[in-house]
């Protein structure tokens, strides 16, 4: 395949978490890439946590943007969680001949339509002021919400390679409306190329319901997948291979049409 493939992780995480789809897409022919936003490439740390306070998701954008602009040919990008808000943005500066969402976290301007959605930005609301520092991922949140589909052991191993987050960017996904620099608002109509949303069906923090407003707001550009059974970490659960094959098969069809 001509066509790079460059998988953008979600928060806490790193590019690890990317490791299963891009192994399989190399063996389908795809060269990929995993790039880090900043601070996300080393082991959690004090000095990592300090570096994070008051990072945005622009600076995230920038990161991954610089990335992208080295490749000799506009990839297909996919991104999970934060990752494809990410990929919307390069997307609509044409920095993307296709884009896969996986679970992609909620956009400027969309609502919760669920009562998990709501209890888990409640859940932010106690940690004080918290986009003024870092936080770090709680076990019991994670395993109700990102991990759920997971056995317990399984969600122990991938809670503790998890690390901080910046306060800022956790404040611009879940209180978009106070943002008063509407960091995750996407100009739609500036999103040209096609989109391939994959919507886990037991996914609490971003459940389907919530992912078809952003498909509709993207038109007939955007083909919406529920996947039945997977959750938020759906590139980690049991039968990862499924959504793989998918997306493997869809990215196939772009690159024939590039």
């Amino acid at each position: 395949m001509n066509t790079p493939v460059v998988l953008i992780h979600g928060t806490n995480a790193g590019p690890w978490t990317m490791s299963n789809f891009s192994g399989y897409f190399e063996q389908r022919g795809f060269r990929c890439h995993k790039p880090a936003y900043r601070y996300h490439d080393k082991p959690p740390s004090a000095e990592t946590s300090a570096l994070l306070a008051g990072t945005s998701i622009a600076d995230y954008v920038e990161d991954i943007a610089g990335f992208v602009e080295s490749l000799d040919t506009a990839p297909i990008l996919v991104g999970h969680s934060l990752g494809g808000v990410v990929a919307q943005k390069l997307a609509s500066r044409g920095l993307a001949c296709a884009i896969v969402l996986l679970n992609g976290s909620v956009n400027w301007g969309v609502l919760p339509t669920t009562d998990q959605e709501r209890a888990l930005g409640k859940k932010f609301m106690s940690a004080g002021p918290f986009w003024e520092g870092t936080l770090l991922p709680d076990f019991e949140t994670m395993a109700q919400f990102g991990l759920n589909k997971l056995d317990p052991t399984e969600q122990r191993g991938v809670f503790d390679r998890l690390g901080p987050e910046s306060g800022r960017v956790m404040f611009e996904l879940f209180f978009w409306i106070f943002d008063e620099n509407q960091t995750t608002k996407i100009d739609y109509d500036r999103v040209t190329c096609p989109i391939l949303m994959v919507s886990g069906s037991d996914d609490l923090a971003i459940p389907p319901s919530t992912a078809r407003l952003i498909a509709e707001r993207h038109g007939p550009r955007a083909i919406f997948h529920e996947a039945r059974g997977f959750g938020h970490y759906l590139m980690l659960e049991p039968e990862w291979k499924k959504i793989a094959a998918i997306c493997a098969e869809w990215m196939i069809e772009q690159e024939a049409t590039v």
